[in-house]
């Protein structure tokens, strides 16, 4: 599964990658390393706003949920949802019914490869373009004590590619990281159910992606890990001879 990804630009990048403006108010800097389980907000673009870039919290609080107690327990089993169910998932079947879709535009994201009681880090981009677009779902959950309205949104996953299955070799999962195809499809086409999981479906080729290991800061207790140096190369003797975990 996807619990981490950067976006490694400035304001003035992204709203011309995405021709969508930022709030006003938002003070929008590069963001080297996000984890999910810290629920941040992120810069997304909806299919029903396609003209902004709106700062929605990582993980999906579906509108039916009845509580800020539920809401709680619910959004960090909701960060990722598997694109082959979001249509059968209670949580994800009404933004998915609804075509509540959007685009989560990163610079990279990261996962692990495991060799034995061993875990490397790695991070993976696309060579082809400095900001690529996620496919995402949004919703929005009244909260019944505040009455504030609150956008989250959720990150899909699918099989993964040969290159990503290498590096993720428990999950052999990946984002629905998508093509610029795909993402003018995904944001603007009226898709139905079958098109839709189709286009999930459909992996970002292994060949036109880029990878490499990285430190273990990402995961250290002392240092932050929000920082240009995450994102530094770092090799492992006991990843010599892994020469397909490299691209």
């Amino acid at each position: 599964m996807c619990f981490h990804k950067s976006l490694d630009v400035n304001a003035s990048e992204l709203e011309a990658r995405y021709q969508a403006a930022l709030p006003p108010s938002a003070d929008f800097q590069p963001i080297y390393h996000a984890n999910a389980y810290n629920l941040p907000a992120w810069p997304i673009v909806t299919r029903q706003e396609p003209g902004k870039l709106q700062l929605i919290h990582w993980g999906l609080i579906p509108s039916w949920t009845r509580s800020q107690d539920a809401a709680a327990e619910i959004r960090t089993k909701t960060i990722n949802a598997r694109s082959e169910t979001i249509y059968e998932k209670p949580s994800f079947r009404p933004a998915a019914q609804a075509g509540r879709r959007c685009l989560i535009p990163v610079t990279g994201f990261f996962e692990w490869y495991t060799q034995g009681s061993k875990k490397f880090p790695f991070y993976i981009s696309t060579s082809d373009q400095k900001i690529t677009s996620i496919a995402g779902l949004w919703d929005e959950w009244l909260d019944p004590e505040t009455g504030e309205l609150m956008p989250t949104y959720t990150l899909l996953t699918t099989e993964a590619n040969p290159l990503l299955a290498a590096i993720h070799n428990t999950k052999k999962r990946m984002p629905c990281v998508l093509t610029p195809e795909a993402e003018h499809a995904w944001l603007h086409d009226d898709l139905n159910e079958k098109e839709a999981l189709a286009l999930l479906a459909d992996q970002y080729p292994a060949n036109r992606m880029h990878s490499y290991s990285i430190s273990k800061r990402i995961t250290s207790r002392t240092e932050p890990s929000d920082v240009p140096e995450v994102l530094l190369p770092s090799s492992y003797p006991e990843l010599s001879n892994t020469t397909q975990l490299f691209s």
